[in-house]
């Protein structure tokens, strides 16, 4: 039931090029989840986990230098008088309001070798982190950070299921991150302000450019869990993505009742 409903719903959209990757009861739900998009923010999940997985490692919450402030997305560029920030804190910046000056300089503490290396060791194949957000130098059709659905997908599998790369304190700060964060209005847009605690709640990790919208996260109450990859471009409006998101959150809300 819950695949019709997508389906439809999918096909009523003005663009074609909507990605998922939707998971409820050892169902998996599946359309277009290998084709690439501009990943936007989303990609900051796998960043955020290759970070905090260093400094477990290391055993340390290094002090991060704040160097060249970005626009867009967080509030480190205005901010005047930061100059250094523990690295754990900078994850939290990066996860909860998508900080672009904090993921940059998760970038240059983990390294852009070391990050490919990881995703690769974890299963995220297709997707790329490349070049640090808000970057206008050199050709940018060269290096672009990109993602896919299904890569999202093994993301969240790191995050909420035990596996062998990612230690459990790291997956419990990253459910904690994503539980955090301030931009639950898409799928979650179907809860009131992310959802009640003793019912339904979202975690998640949204990404926006001009006409793109994706959403990575998971729909959660005591007994069931729901988890969404969400990825999609090349619409009208950005408004007009947020609406279909959110009639997306209603149809994956009805599982629940």
């Amino acid at each position: 039931m819950m695949k019709e409903e997508i389906d439809m719903l999918v096909r009523q959209q003005s663009t074609k090029n909507i990605s998922y990757v939707i998971e409820h009861e050892g169902e998996v739900i599946r359309h277009r989840e290998n084709k690439v998009h501009r990943s936007a923010s989303v990609i900051k999940i796998p960043l955020c986990l290759a970070a905090l997985k260093k400094a477990h490692d290391v055993d340390r919450d290094d002090l991060l230098l704040v160097k060249k402030k970005v626009g867009g997305s967080g509030v480190l560029h205005a901010l005047n008088d930061v100059e250094v920030i523990p690295l754990k804190d900078t994850v939290v910046l990066a996860m909860i309001v998508s900080d672009n000056t904090a993921s940059n300089m998760l970038m240059d503490y983990v390294g852009f070798k070391n990050l490919e290396k990881s995703f690769r060791e974890w299963g995220i194949n297709d997707s790329v982190l490349g070049r640090h957000f808000m970057d206008t130098s050199g050709d940018a059709s060269k290096i672009s950070n990109t993602a896919t659905a299904e890569d999202m997908m093994t993301a969240l599998h790191l995050i909420y299921e035990e596996n062998k790369f990612i230690p459990e304190p790291v997956r419990q700060d990253m459910q904690k991150h994503m539980r955090n964060s301030q931009f639950n209005d898409r799928v979650g847009g179907a809860l009131n302000d992310g959802g009640d605690e003793d019912h339904i709640t979202v975690s998640n990790k949204t990404g926006t450019l001009d006409n793109l919208e994706h959403d990575i996260g998971v729909l959660q109450s005591k007994d069931k869990t729901v988890k969404f990859s969400v990825l999609s471009s090349d619409w009208n409006s950005n408004l007009e993505a947020r609406y279909f998101l959110n009639d997306l959150g209603k149809t994956l809300i009805k599982y629940f009742q």
